[in-house]
Protein backbone atom coordinates (compact mmCIF):
# COMPACT_ATOMS: atom_id res chain seq x y z
CA UNK A 1 0.00 0.00 0.00
CA UNK A 2 1.46 3.26 -1.41
CA UNK A 3 0.26 6.60 0.82
CA UNK A 4 0.40 9.82 -0.41
CA UNK A 5 1.68 12.52 1.86
CA UNK A 6 1.06 16.38 1.03
CA UNK A 7 4.72 17.24 1.97
CA UNK A 8 6.46 14.62 0.02
CA UNK A 9 8.14 15.44 -3.29
CA UNK A 10 9.39 12.94 -5.22
CA UNK A 11 11.62 13.81 -8.20
CA UNK A 12 10.03 14.75 -11.05
CA UNK A 13 12.19 13.87 -13.60
CA UNK A 14 11.85 10.12 -14.74
CA UNK A 15 15.24 8.34 -15.00
CA UNK A 16 15.61 5.65 -18.08
CA UNK A 17 16.38 2.46 -16.13
CA UNK A 18 18.47 -0.29 -18.19
CA UNK A 19 17.64 -3.64 -16.26
CA UNK A 20 20.60 -6.26 -15.82
CA UNK A 21 19.70 -9.70 -17.02
CA UNK A 22 20.83 -12.01 -13.50
CA UNK A 23 21.72 -10.71 -10.19
CA UNK A 24 24.52 -13.69 -9.73
CA UNK A 25 24.14 -14.88 -5.79
CA UNK A 26 26.86 -17.49 -4.66
CA UNK A 27 24.96 -19.54 -3.01
CA UNK A 28 24.54 -23.67 -4.08
CA UNK A 29 20.78 -23.27 -3.68
CA UNK A 30 20.55 -20.82 -7.41
CA UNK A 31 22.53 -22.01 -11.07
CA UNK A 32 22.24 -20.09 -13.65
CA UNK A 33 22.51 -21.51 -17.08
CA UNK A 34 23.02 -19.51 -20.13
CA UNK A 35 20.82 -20.74 -23.22
CA UNK A 36 20.94 -20.09 -26.70
CA UNK A 37 18.22 -18.93 -29.29
CA UNK A 38 17.57 -21.22 -31.90
CA UNK A 39 16.13 -19.81 -35.32
CA UNK A 40 12.92 -20.80 -36.79
CA UNK A 41 12.25 -21.44 -40.20
CA UNK A 42 8.97 -20.74 -39.80
CA UNK A 43 8.32 -17.16 -39.07
CA UNK A 44 6.67 -16.08 -35.88
CA UNK A 45 6.34 -13.00 -33.86
CA UNK A 46 8.97 -12.48 -30.82
CA UNK A 47 5.70 -11.98 -28.58
CA UNK A 48 3.89 -15.51 -29.94
CA UNK A 49 6.90 -17.29 -28.88
CA UNK A 50 7.67 -15.98 -25.87
CA UNK A 51 3.52 -16.84 -25.32
CA UNK A 52 4.33 -20.78 -26.53
CA UNK A 53 7.22 -21.06 -24.93
CA UNK A 54 5.88 -20.17 -21.35
CA UNK A 55 2.75 -21.93 -21.78
CA UNK A 56 5.23 -25.33 -22.74
CA UNK A 57 7.93 -25.56 -20.50
CA UNK A 58 6.65 -23.45 -16.77
CA UNK A 59 6.68 -26.35 -15.52
CA UNK A 60 10.25 -27.76 -16.29
CA UNK A 61 11.70 -24.05 -14.98
CA UNK A 62 10.33 -24.79 -11.54
CA UNK A 63 13.12 -23.50 -9.25
CA UNK A 64 14.01 -20.62 -7.28
CA UNK A 65 14.87 -17.56 -8.79
CA UNK A 66 15.93 -13.85 -8.84
CA UNK A 67 14.61 -11.18 -9.81
CA UNK A 68 16.36 -7.20 -9.54
CA UNK A 69 14.77 -4.64 -8.28
CA UNK A 70 15.49 -0.69 -8.86
CA UNK A 71 16.37 1.78 -6.13
CA UNK A 72 13.69 4.69 -6.64
CA UNK A 73 16.18 7.66 -6.85
CA UNK A 74 18.16 5.89 -4.65
CA UNK A 75 16.41 7.26 -1.56
CA UNK A 76 16.15 3.60 -0.01
CA UNK A 77 12.51 4.10 0.06
CA UNK A 78 10.69 2.86 -2.91
CA UNK A 79 12.17 -0.18 -5.29
CA UNK A 80 10.28 -1.42 -8.25
CA UNK A 81 11.32 -4.13 -10.59
CA UNK A 82 10.55 -5.47 -14.43
CA UNK A 83 7.71 -7.52 -15.37
CA UNK A 84 5.80 -8.60 -18.93
CA UNK A 85 2.28 -8.66 -19.37
CA UNK A 86 1.35 -10.49 -22.68
CA UNK A 87 4.86 -9.46 -23.97
CA UNK A 88 4.84 -6.29 -23.08
CA UNK A 89 7.45 -4.95 -20.83
CA UNK A 90 6.22 -2.73 -17.20
CA UNK A 91 7.87 -1.45 -14.56
CA UNK A 92 6.24 -2.33 -11.05
CA UNK A 93 6.01 -1.69 -7.20
CA UNK A 94 6.12 -5.06 -5.77
CA UNK A 95 3.99 -4.48 -2.92
CA UNK A 96 3.22 -6.88 0.01
CA UNK A 97 0.49 -4.43 1.21
CA UNK A 98 -1.98 -4.47 -1.42
CA UNK A 99 -4.06 -7.12 -3.47
CA UNK A 100 -3.95 -6.09 -7.19
CA UNK A 101 -1.81 -6.06 -10.13
CA UNK A 102 -2.72 -3.14 -12.36
CA UNK A 103 -0.91 -1.44 -15.25
CA UNK A 104 -2.00 1.74 -17.34
CA UNK A 105 -4.11 0.73 -20.55
CA UNK A 106 -3.50 2.01 -23.95
CA UNK A 107 -6.39 4.41 -23.65
CA UNK A 108 -5.26 6.08 -20.76
CA UNK A 109 -4.40 9.93 -21.51
CA UNK A 110 -1.22 11.51 -20.87
CA UNK A 111 -3.09 13.96 -18.16
CA UNK A 112 -3.77 10.73 -16.17
CA UNK A 113 -1.19 8.22 -17.17
CA UNK A 114 2.14 10.67 -17.84
CA UNK A 115 4.80 9.26 -19.50
CA UNK A 116 4.63 5.49 -18.09
CA UNK A 117 4.14 2.67 -20.11
CA UNK A 118 0.56 1.34 -21.45
CA UNK A 119 -0.99 -1.92 -21.81
CA UNK A 120 -2.28 -2.40 -25.47
CA UNK A 121 -4.52 -5.73 -25.48
CA UNK A 122 -4.40 -5.91 -29.26
CA UNK A 123 -0.64 -6.50 -29.35
CA UNK A 124 -0.84 -9.40 -26.85
CA UNK A 125 -1.51 -12.93 -28.55
CA UNK A 126 -2.42 -14.37 -25.00
CA UNK A 127 -4.61 -11.26 -23.69
CA UNK A 128 -8.40 -12.53 -22.73
CA UNK A 129 -11.19 -9.72 -21.73
CA UNK A 130 -12.91 -10.29 -18.03
CA UNK A 131 -16.33 -10.86 -18.20
CA UNK A 132 -16.10 -8.70 -14.34
CA UNK A 133 -14.69 -6.25 -16.42
CA UNK A 134 -14.83 -3.15 -13.88
CA UNK A 135 -11.47 -2.67 -11.62
CA UNK A 136 -10.62 0.12 -8.89
CA UNK A 137 -8.34 0.25 -6.21
CA UNK A 138 -7.60 2.76 -3.52
CA UNK A 139 -4.50 3.31 -1.36
CA UNK A 140 -5.04 6.46 0.96
CA UNK A 141 -5.24 9.84 1.02
CA UNK A 142 -7.61 9.82 -2.12
CA UNK A 143 -5.42 8.03 -4.47
CA UNK A 144 -7.28 5.80 -6.57
CA UNK A 145 -7.06 3.55 -9.55
CA UNK A 146 -9.90 2.98 -12.27
CA UNK A 147 -9.98 0.95 -15.21
CA UNK A 148 -10.92 -2.86 -16.45
CA UNK A 149 -9.63 -6.42 -16.22
CA UNK A 150 -8.44 -9.26 -18.47
CA UNK A 151 -6.63 -12.09 -18.29
CA UNK A 152 -2.80 -12.58 -19.86
CA UNK A 153 0.36 -14.15 -19.52
CA UNK A 154 2.76 -12.31 -16.34
CA UNK A 155 6.21 -12.92 -16.52
CA UNK A 156 8.74 -12.02 -14.02
CA UNK A 157 11.62 -13.66 -12.33
CA UNK A 158 12.03 -16.32 -14.80
CA UNK A 159 8.33 -17.36 -14.17
CA UNK A 160 5.38 -17.56 -16.21
CA UNK A 161 1.95 -17.32 -14.72
CA UNK A 162 -0.75 -17.73 -17.02
CA UNK A 163 -4.37 -16.39 -17.42
CA UNK A 164 -3.61 -13.94 -15.01
CA UNK A 165 -6.16 -11.70 -14.02
CA UNK A 166 -4.88 -8.04 -14.65
CA UNK A 167 -6.53 -4.46 -13.87
CA UNK A 168 -6.02 -2.44 -16.75
CA UNK A 169 -5.74 1.70 -15.39
CA UNK A 170 -7.85 4.43 -17.25
CA UNK A 171 -7.36 6.49 -14.18
CA UNK A 172 -4.00 6.55 -13.19
CA UNK A 173 -3.79 8.57 -9.30
CA UNK A 174 0.17 7.72 -8.90
CA UNK A 175 1.35 9.04 -12.83
CA UNK A 176 3.12 11.81 -11.67
CA UNK A 177 4.57 10.70 -7.86
CA UNK A 178 6.84 7.39 -8.82
CA UNK A 179 8.69 5.97 -11.35
CA UNK A 180 7.09 2.40 -12.04
CA UNK A 181 4.07 1.69 -14.49
CA UNK A 182 2.18 -0.16 -12.23
CA UNK A 183 1.86 -2.13 -8.88
CA UNK A 184 2.10 -5.68 -8.33
CA UNK A 185 0.08 -7.06 -5.39
CA UNK A 186 1.36 -9.70 -3.24
CA UNK A 187 -0.99 -9.99 -0.31
CA UNK A 188 -4.03 -12.34 -0.91
CA UNK A 189 -7.00 -11.31 -2.10
CA UNK A 190 -9.96 -12.60 0.02
CA UNK A 191 -12.10 -12.29 -3.73
CA UNK A 192 -11.51 -15.65 -5.07
CA UNK A 193 -13.05 -14.50 -8.15
CA UNK A 194 -9.82 -13.10 -9.20
CA UNK A 195 -7.07 -14.08 -7.69
CA UNK A 196 -3.91 -12.50 -7.29
CA UNK A 197 -0.67 -13.64 -8.38
CA UNK A 198 0.63 -15.65 -5.45
CA UNK A 199 -2.59 -17.81 -5.35
CA UNK A 200 -1.86 -18.41 -8.88
CA UNK A 201 1.53 -19.30 -8.41
CA UNK A 202 0.72 -21.91 -5.82
CA UNK A 203 -2.04 -23.40 -8.11
CA UNK A 204 0.12 -23.77 -11.14
CA UNK A 205 3.03 -24.97 -8.87
CA UNK A 206 5.17 -22.88 -10.63
CA UNK A 207 8.08 -22.37 -7.37
CA UNK A 208 9.46 -25.23 -5.15
CA UNK A 209 8.32 -23.40 -2.14
CA UNK A 210 5.63 -19.90 -2.43
CA UNK A 211 7.55 -18.00 -0.83
CA UNK A 212 9.28 -14.59 -1.72
CA UNK A 213 12.71 -13.23 0.22
CA UNK A 214 13.34 -9.57 -0.37
CA UNK A 215 17.15 -7.89 -0.27
CA UNK A 216 16.52 -3.86 -0.19
CA UNK A 217 19.81 -2.47 -1.02
CA UNK A 218 20.81 0.32 0.97
CA UNK A 219 22.22 2.91 -1.52
CA UNK A 220 23.28 5.47 1.51
CA UNK A 221 25.37 3.08 3.32
CA UNK A 222 26.76 1.64 0.54
CA UNK A 223 26.14 2.97 -3.22
CA UNK A 224 26.73 -1.26 -4.85
CA UNK A 225 24.67 -2.78 -2.55
CA UNK A 226 22.17 -4.88 -4.85
CA UNK A 227 18.56 -4.88 -4.17
CA UNK A 228 16.51 -7.82 -5.64
CA UNK A 229 13.47 -10.50 -4.96
CA UNK A 230 14.03 -14.31 -4.09
CA UNK A 231 11.16 -16.01 -5.74
CA UNK A 232 10.84 -19.84 -4.17
CA UNK A 233 14.04 -19.88 -1.86
CA UNK A 234 15.83 -18.19 0.37
CA UNK A 235 19.18 -16.31 0.13
CA UNK A 236 21.73 -16.95 2.98
CA UNK A 237 24.54 -14.81 1.55
CA UNK A 238 21.61 -12.25 2.21
CA UNK A 239 21.66 -11.88 5.92
CA UNK A 240 24.11 -12.69 9.02
CA UNK A 241 22.52 -14.89 11.95
CA UNK A 242 19.26 -16.26 11.62
CA UNK A 243 15.74 -15.60 10.19
CA UNK A 244 13.64 -15.50 13.17
CA UNK A 245 9.80 -15.71 11.53
CA UNK A 246 6.33 -14.51 13.34
CA UNK A 247 2.68 -15.56 12.77
CA UNK A 248 0.08 -13.69 10.86
CA UNK A 249 -2.51 -11.58 13.11
CA UNK A 250 -5.26 -14.12 13.48
CA UNK A 251 -7.83 -11.27 13.63
CA UNK A 252 -10.57 -11.19 10.80
CA UNK A 253 -10.05 -7.49 9.73
CA UNK A 254 -6.36 -8.56 9.07
CA UNK A 255 -6.92 -11.90 6.56
CA UNK A 256 -5.03 -11.45 3.41
CA UNK A 257 -2.69 -8.99 4.46
CA UNK A 258 0.75 -9.40 5.85
CA UNK A 259 0.08 -8.42 9.61
CA UNK A 260 2.01 -9.21 12.73
CA UNK A 261 2.03 -7.90 16.15
CA UNK A 262 5.17 -5.33 16.68
CA UNK A 263 6.33 -5.87 20.45
CA UNK A 264 8.17 -2.42 21.32
CA UNK A 265 10.13 0.38 19.78
CA UNK A 266 13.20 1.45 21.18
CA UNK A 267 15.87 4.24 20.77
CA UNK A 268 19.32 3.08 21.48
CA UNK A 269 18.42 0.34 22.94
CA UNK A 270 15.95 1.22 25.40
CA UNK A 271 12.24 0.90 25.10
CA UNK A 272 9.37 3.03 25.10
CA UNK A 273 7.11 1.21 27.06
CA UNK A 274 6.25 -1.46 24.69
CA UNK A 275 4.02 -1.59 21.69
CA UNK A 276 2.20 -4.71 21.32
CA UNK A 277 -0.07 -3.38 18.02
CA UNK A 278 -0.72 -5.19 14.45
CA UNK A 279 1.84 -3.87 11.79
CA UNK A 280 0.91 -4.25 8.61
CA UNK A 281 4.67 -5.38 7.10
CA UNK A 282 4.37 -3.47 3.95
CA UNK A 283 7.11 -3.56 0.76
CA UNK A 284 5.05 -0.57 -0.96
CA UNK A 285 5.24 1.94 1.79
CA UNK A 286 8.00 4.35 2.05
CA UNK A 287 7.91 5.13 5.70
CA UNK A 288 7.45 3.73 9.16
CA UNK A 289 3.90 5.03 10.12
CA UNK A 290 2.10 4.54 13.61
CA UNK A 291 0.20 5.28 16.49
CA UNK A 292 0.81 9.03 17.61
CA UNK A 293 1.31 8.65 20.97
CA UNK A 294 3.83 5.92 20.62
CA UNK A 295 5.72 7.22 17.70
CA UNK A 296 5.70 10.57 19.88
CA UNK A 297 7.47 8.35 22.68
CA UNK A 298 10.47 7.42 19.97
CA UNK A 299 11.36 10.59 18.59
CA UNK A 300 11.36 12.29 21.78
CA UNK A 301 14.22 10.25 22.44
CA UNK A 302 16.07 11.70 19.81
CA UNK A 303 17.99 15.27 20.78
CA UNK A 304 16.72 18.21 18.74
CA UNK A 305 13.93 16.67 17.02
CA UNK A 306 10.19 18.63 16.60
CA UNK A 307 6.97 18.25 15.40
CA UNK A 308 6.22 20.95 13.01
CA UNK A 309 3.36 21.18 10.53
CA UNK A 310 2.28 17.74 11.07
CA UNK A 311 5.80 15.98 10.70
CA UNK A 312 8.18 15.08 12.67
CA UNK A 313 11.96 16.04 11.77
CA UNK A 314 15.32 14.80 13.06
CA UNK A 315 18.87 16.54 13.12
CA UNK A 316 20.59 15.23 9.62
CA UNK A 317 23.41 14.19 11.31
CA UNK A 318 21.71 11.99 14.40
CA UNK A 319 23.54 9.12 15.41
CA UNK A 320 20.35 7.92 17.73
CA UNK A 321 19.86 4.06 16.83
CA UNK A 322 15.83 3.35 16.57
CA UNK A 323 15.26 -0.27 16.79
CA UNK A 324 11.92 -2.32 16.43
CA UNK A 325 10.99 -5.76 18.13
CA UNK A 326 9.26 -8.91 16.82
CA UNK A 327 9.05 -11.94 18.73
CA UNK A 328 11.40 -10.58 21.27
CA UNK A 329 14.18 -10.10 18.55
CA UNK A 330 15.24 -6.35 18.38
CA UNK A 331 16.33 -4.92 14.77
CA UNK A 332 18.15 -2.08 14.47
CA UNK A 333 17.32 0.90 11.96
CA UNK A 334 20.36 2.51 10.79
CA UNK A 335 20.50 6.42 11.53
CA UNK A 336 20.79 6.66 7.92
CA UNK A 337 17.84 4.75 6.93
CA UNK A 338 16.03 6.85 9.73
CA UNK A 339 16.33 10.47 8.12
CA UNK A 340 14.82 11.31 4.41
CA UNK A 341 17.58 12.45 2.13
CA UNK A 342 17.48 12.76 -1.90
CA UNK A 343 15.02 15.37 -2.19
CA UNK A 344 12.33 12.91 -0.84
CA UNK A 345 10.98 15.28 1.35
CA UNK A 346 12.30 18.48 1.35
CA UNK A 347 14.56 19.30 4.11
CA UNK A 348 13.56 21.56 6.91
CA UNK A 349 17.08 23.31 7.00
CA UNK A 350 20.84 22.17 6.23
CA UNK A 351 20.37 20.06 9.43
CA UNK A 352 16.70 19.15 10.17
CA UNK A 353 15.47 16.60 8.42
CA UNK A 354 12.44 14.43 8.05
CA UNK A 355 12.16 11.47 9.52
CA UNK A 356 11.29 8.23 8.02
CA UNK A 357 9.15 7.66 11.41
CA UNK A 358 5.42 9.39 11.00
CA UNK A 359 2.11 9.48 12.71
CA UNK A 360 -0.16 7.17 11.04
CA UNK A 361 -3.73 7.81 9.82
CA UNK A 362 -4.67 4.64 11.37
CA UNK A 363 -4.63 2.68 14.26
CA UNK A 364 -2.17 0.22 14.19
CA UNK A 365 0.99 0.17 12.36
CA UNK A 366 2.78 -0.16 8.82
CA UNK A 367 6.07 -0.83 8.42
CA UNK A 368 7.76 0.00 5.41
CA UNK A 369 10.98 -0.12 3.44
CA UNK A 370 12.86 2.41 6.01
CA UNK A 371 12.63 -0.59 8.12
CA UNK A 372 12.62 -3.34 5.70
CA UNK A 373 16.23 -2.10 4.11
CA UNK A 374 17.90 -3.19 7.63
CA UNK A 375 16.55 -6.63 7.47
CA UNK A 376 16.52 -9.51 4.72
CA UNK A 377 12.61 -10.50 5.18
CA UNK A 378 10.97 -13.59 3.96
CA UNK A 379 6.98 -13.86 2.92
CA UNK A 380 6.07 -17.22 3.52
CA UNK A 381 2.47 -18.00 1.88
CA UNK A 382 2.54 -21.48 2.14
CA UNK A 383 3.08 -21.36 6.06
CA UNK A 384 1.37 -17.76 6.89
CA UNK A 385 4.53 -16.00 8.17
CA UNK A 386 7.01 -13.74 8.02
CA UNK A 387 10.65 -13.62 8.72
CA UNK A 388 13.03 -11.67 9.37
CA UNK A 389 17.04 -11.32 9.90
CA UNK A 390 19.82 -8.56 10.27
CA UNK A 391 20.43 -8.02 6.40
CA UNK A 392 24.20 -7.78 5.17
CA UNK A 393 25.49 -6.01 1.66
CA UNK A 394 25.41 -7.98 -1.03
CA UNK A 395 27.50 -6.72 -3.87
CA UNK A 396 28.88 -7.34 -7.16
Amino acid sequence: MKFYWKFVLFIALMILITFSNVISISDSNYITIELFKRESKKSISPEKRRALMAKKYYKLFKRDTVSPLINEVNADLSYYGQITIGGQNFTVDFDTGSFDLWVPEIQCSSSQCGTHNRFDPAKSPTFVPSQNSNFSASYGAGITISGYRGHDTVIFGGISVINQTVGLALIDGFSNIYEEDGILGLSIPIDSTNPGIIQSIRTQKLLNQTLIGFHLGRYKLNATDKSYMNLGGIDSNAYVGNIVYNNLVSLSQYSGTWTITLGDAQVDGVSIGGVNSPALIDTGTPFILGNSTQVSKILAMIPGSSFINSTWWIPCGTKNVVSLVFNNISYRISPTELIITNNAIVPLSDSTCASAIQQSMYSGWVVGAAFLSNVYSVFDFDNSKIGFAETKAVLN
